[in-house]
């Protein structure tokens, strides 16, 4: 496919070292000199110049384009250019639209210009973190079909009943069906076998049913008290986002922001939250506003440092739960040195969507591939299949497949019924199925999963 990704911050270079794997990428901003290795080190074409110059985005192939994503700064830049896009011939258009108050407009907006997705990475950051919160034992939360499946991930800790036990030997235990995806072991991905024992501090990826999640960490002793409490420091966006879903969810929010001014905005807009005027760096001031008592603290600043600092000061004080922006994945092993919980990173969040709606349209006639999801820096994917008849293995069993080394079949849903797979089940005609592939293997058809 022939994509155009006009401006190249956070955003767009991950998008770009994400899809020009598959497809030929353009890159169009005024200025590279800031990702000069995204230039250098991969296969993509580039333009200096104006997004919203029809010159330039002709000098670009606009009128043979798949896909143009328009991801500059400012909102009303990104509407220009996907509107100019869609004039001069894209076949579609994706925009970054992220103010707060055009969030009621959006619809109108994708009609009007005929957008074909409006992304917005601090109301999809918020709502990551609300899935997060619901369930406050886990690292984070990522759902399928509707939300009728969900992803978790959690850490093995010392004298758990998980620690020394095989992947088979848990399923015998259990009485409801859950999957062990994927296990990160130090700095290894492991996608696990049947023999593989756990051990205590890894990361278990499983999924199930909600009712199933929960039932797994009743029987891990991971049940955890309902967040109640939320202290967020920063007021961006996705502050703005976050507590308007924390109060329609009755968790009283207290937030943080040293501008005034802001402050002000602040309160008009989020009548339900306390807003506090002060720096978050004064201890004095947090332990005044009870941070000790929170359930859950959750730094939004804009400097990754800031936030890395204030979420250290809450893991002292043993907050249950800690959630820490960091814009730079390259700090994400500095977070991790620094026992704080979850990390989150919007701009992988939003490519995440992205990804999962142009590997939609890259359907081949076997099997479509209806999205994907990138997990642990990039080091596996999530991806949906709907069988269909060329694929090779249609109503072979499980067990009897000969499949890649990293590669998990982890659900099968059969009409409205949902299936975690044991060697005995088989896939079928019509069939939606959740693979989980490493890295290390290349899955772009479902028949790539067989050797």
């Amino acid at each position: 496919m022939k994509i155009i990704i006009v401006g190249i911050g956070k955003l767009g270079e991950y998008l770009a070292k994400n899809l020009v794997k598959e497809n030929e990428v353009t890159l169009i901003d005024n200025d590279f000199l800031k990702t000069q290795d995204i230039i250098n080190n991969e296969d993509v074409n580039y333009i200096i110049g104006n997004g919203l110059d029809s010159n330039v985005l002709e000098e670009a192939g606009v009128s043979e384009c798949d896909i143009l994503i328009s991801v500059m700064e400012k909102d009303e830049q990104n509407v220009m250019c996907s509107l100019l896009g869609k004039k001069l011939g894209a076949k579609r258009t994706i925009a970054r639209i992220r103010t707060p108050e055009y969030s009621s407009s959006i619809n109108i907006l994708k009609e009007e210009l005929g957008l074909s997705m409006s992304i917005n990475p601090e109301r999809m950051t918020a709502e990551y973190i609300a899935r997060i919160l619901s369930i406050p034992s886990a690292l984070d939360v990522t759902t399928f079909f509707k939300g009728r499946i969900e992803m978790i991930s959690l850490i093995v800790k010392d004298k758990s009943i998980l620690a020394s036990q095989t992947i088979h030997n848990l399923s015998q235990k259990l009485n409801f069906n859950i999957i062990v995806c994927a296990i990160k072991r130090n700095d290894e991905l492991i996608i696990p076998k049947g023999n593989t024992k756990i051990q205590v501090r890894d990361k278990l990826y499983i999924t199930g049913t909600p009712k199933d999640i929960n039932e797994f960490l009743k029987y891990a002793d991971l049940i955890a008290s309902k967040t109640k409490k939320v202290m967020i420091s920063g007021g961006s966006n996705t502050a703005i986002y976050l507590s308007r879903i924390l109060g329609e969810m009755g968790i009283d929010v207290k937030l943080i922001e040293i501008d005034p001014e802001r402050c002000k905005f602040l309160s008009e807009v989020l009548p339900k939250a306390l807003i506090i005027n002060g720096d978050v760096s004064d201890q004095n001031l947090l332990y005044e506003e009870g941070i000790e008592k929170s359930d859950a603290f959750i730094s939004l600043n804009s400097i990754d440092e800031e936030n890395i600092v204030y979420s250290m000061f809450a893991s002292r004080l043993n907050i249950p739960k800690i959630i820490t922006k960091v814009n730079h994945i390259d700090l994400d092993g500095v977070v991790e040195q620094a026992k704080i919980s979850t990390v989150i990173t919007p701009h992988k969040i939003a490519s995440n969507q992205i990804l999962r709606y142009i590997k939609a349209m890259q359907n081949s006639e076997s099997s479509n591939s209806e999205s994907i999801y990138k997990l642990e820096d990039d080091n596996f994917d999530i991806l949906e299949f709907q069988i269909k008849k060329d694929f090779a293995a249609i109503n072979s069993k499980l067990k009897d497949l000969k499949l890649k080394d990293g590669i998990l079949v982890a659900t099968i849903m059969r009409g409205k019924n949902i299936i975690f797979p044991s060697g005995n089940d088989e896939i079928k005609l019509n069939d939606t199925i959740i693979i989980i592939a490493s890295n290390n293997c290349e899955v772009n058809d479902i028949n790539d999963i067989l050797e």
